[in-house]
């Protein structure tokens, strides 16, 4: 998903995707799902500016370092025509791994965890080929190669912090942590980085990352004091980075608006985050500390609903996807949030179950196949 996501929207001329050492049934489901993708650029299959370099796990361990030389050899061709490329190396973990192997066949002396004592520098090498081209007169090509490293967690922790590699790309770690609480994209915002210029002033992402980091510290706290042990006033640190997490950097790949923001919309739903973040509150205790973000943080995710409800009180016309969106948001405040209405917890799980089943189609919901078998009401498609 992460990838269709990244490739989709990616604002570049070519995407090559690098599938390292990847489960066959990955491979095969790259290979089928990528033609079906629309180009939003084209309105064409996104597979006609798409190259796919792929390498199973069943294949000889050389083969692994082969294929991402040969997905960063072409995407330099491309570069050097006045492209922009996008390469997306899945996974650098399995490169590194490759190379362990390797190096204990070559009877060479092993570093921590016997991993080769340069493999910090053979992956800093391979992401500092990335950048824009430079002639002979000085002067900057129109072409750039933007890279996205996906290595493990665990594996940015062997091969030492991130900013090690002066990459000149990005650098995404994949967070097994993450993906099992359900916040996607599962990348950790304080492991991954990017040199490229966002849209954001610098000031107001380095305020917003060091409230993160602070509020992940103290979450680390609390897992050995307790709440109990916790200031209110370090509470609430770690209530706005789970508030910034939850209200901007989680994202819906299934959703028809979240999956994808433009630059006016990304400004003002940050700015409007960084409002809260430097606000002070004067709250008693964390019990209503806790219930107040919760509902401030149900207010942002009801946000694109909103923007539906504005549509039509403003007399715009609304598209498809707005109508389901204030049908649901209707139903859901008239039939559950309603002061008059008192249902048990089980009927109210199914009522939930019955209102989404009344607004959208079993696949725009983006909740797991698995629950959508279990759950889903059998004629309830609209």
């Amino acid at each position: 998903m992460l990838r269709q996501i990244t490739s989709h929207h990616a604002g570049v001329d070519i995407v090559i995707l690098a599938a390292c050492g990847e489960r066959a049934g990955e491979v095969v489901e790259i290979l089928r799902e990528f033609p079906e993708l629309v180009d939003p650029k084209t309105g064409k299959s996104l597979m006609e500016r798409t190259v796919i370099i792929g390498n199973t796990s069943s294949m000889p361990v050389a083969a692994r370092e082969a294929s991402l030389y040969t997905a960063v050899t072409m995407a330099e061709y491309y570069r050097q025509m006045g492209l922009h490329v996008l390469l997306l190396a899945d996974s650098t973990s399995r490169w590194a791994q490759a190379l362990r192997e390797m190096s204990g066949r070559l009877e060479e002396i092993p570093g921590e965890e016997a991993f080769p004592a340069y493999l910090e520098s053979t992956i800093a090498g391979f992401y500092e080929r990335a950048g824009l081209v430079r002639f002979k007169d000085g002067t900057m090509g129109v072409g750039d190669h933007r890279r996205y490293g996906e290595p493990r967690r665990r594996q940015l922790r062997r091969t030492g912090d991130a900013s090690d590699a002066q990459s000149g790309g990005s650098f995404h770690s994949l967070s097994r942590e993450r993906s099992d609480a359900r916040r996607y994209p599962a990348i950790p915002p304080l492991d991954s980085w990017s040199q490229y210029r966002g849209i954001i002033p610098e000031a107001k992402v380095g305020y917003a990352l060091r409230l993160l980091a602070r509020g992940s510290e103290v979450e680390q706290m609390m897992k050995v004091v307790g709440e109990e042990g916790t200031s209110l006033e370090d509470y609430i640190v770690y209530l706005k980075g789970d508030f910034l997490d939850a209200a901007y950097l989680q994202q819906n790949a299934c959703d028809q608006v979240d999956k994808a923001a433009s630059p006016e919309r990304q400004r003002h739903v940050f700015n409007v985050v960084l409002l809260v973040l430097g606000s002070n509150f004067d709250l008693e205790d964390k019990e209503g500390a806790r219930v107040w973000f919760n509902r401030l943080r149900q207010k942002f995710i009801d946000y694109k609903y909103k923007d539906a409800l504005e549509k039509k009180s403003m007399g715009f016309i609304m598209s498809a996807w707005d109508g389901k969106l204030f049908k649901y948001g209707e139903s859901f405040e008239r039939e559950m949030m309603d002061l008059s209405v008192n249902i048990p917890l089980e009927s109210a799980l199914d009522l939930g179950w019955d209102i989404l089943s009344r607004c959208f189609a079993s696949d725009e919901t983006g909740l797991r196949s698995e629950l959508i078998a279990e759950f889903w009401p059998r004629n309830g498609e609209p």
